[in-house]
């Protein structure tokens, strides 16, 4: 798919990106291995603040290419702030869950968790409304203050 350089991604590998992570929160709920949440924030750093594929991009991918599914392009920005947005999750879970703060990793993981499973499932991306809601209007605002200076 040509992308336009980064201004629109394939909504099938966002999806299955989507469940890969409910699927690896999943386990380190049941687990408790750090490792995963130390991938699983390695794995939105890439995809938020990089062009580079992240590891769950790749295997999406790959699964979408064998399914024959077409492409189907979306806007990307508001997904690359929800992929920053899981990064940061990744983040506090892989902390609380370091430093034994486990009701707060509970807590974290299943928010995670939930965004995972509305994306995958039903194609509600929180963090892609927090995009709009942040990010949109300060967008904005600096255009109106740049027109008028």
């Amino acid at each position: 798919m040509s992308d336009v350089k980064g201004l629109y991604i394939d909504e099938h590998v966002v999806r299955i990106v989507a469940a890969l992570v409910s699927v690896i929160t999943i386990v380190l709920l049941f687990t408790g291995w750090e490792w995963l949440a130390v991938l699983l924030t390695v794995d939105f750093a890439l995809r938020a603040f990089t062009r580079l594929p992240s590891p769950l991009a790749w295997a999406a991918k790959a699964v979408a290419k064998q399914a024959h599914w077409p492409p189907k392009p979306i806007f990307a920005p508001p997904k690359k702030f929800a992929a920053a947005v899981g990064s940061v999750f990744s983040i506090l879970i892989f902390l609380f869950l370091h430093f034994q703060l486990i009701t707060l990793y509970y807590i974290t993981a299943f928010i995670l968790l939930a965004c995972a499973v509305l994306e995958s499932v039903f194609k509600i991306c929180l963090g892609c409304y927090m995009y709009n809601w942040i990010v949109i209007p300060f967008v904005n605002l600096s255009q109106k203050n740049r027109q008028h200076s």
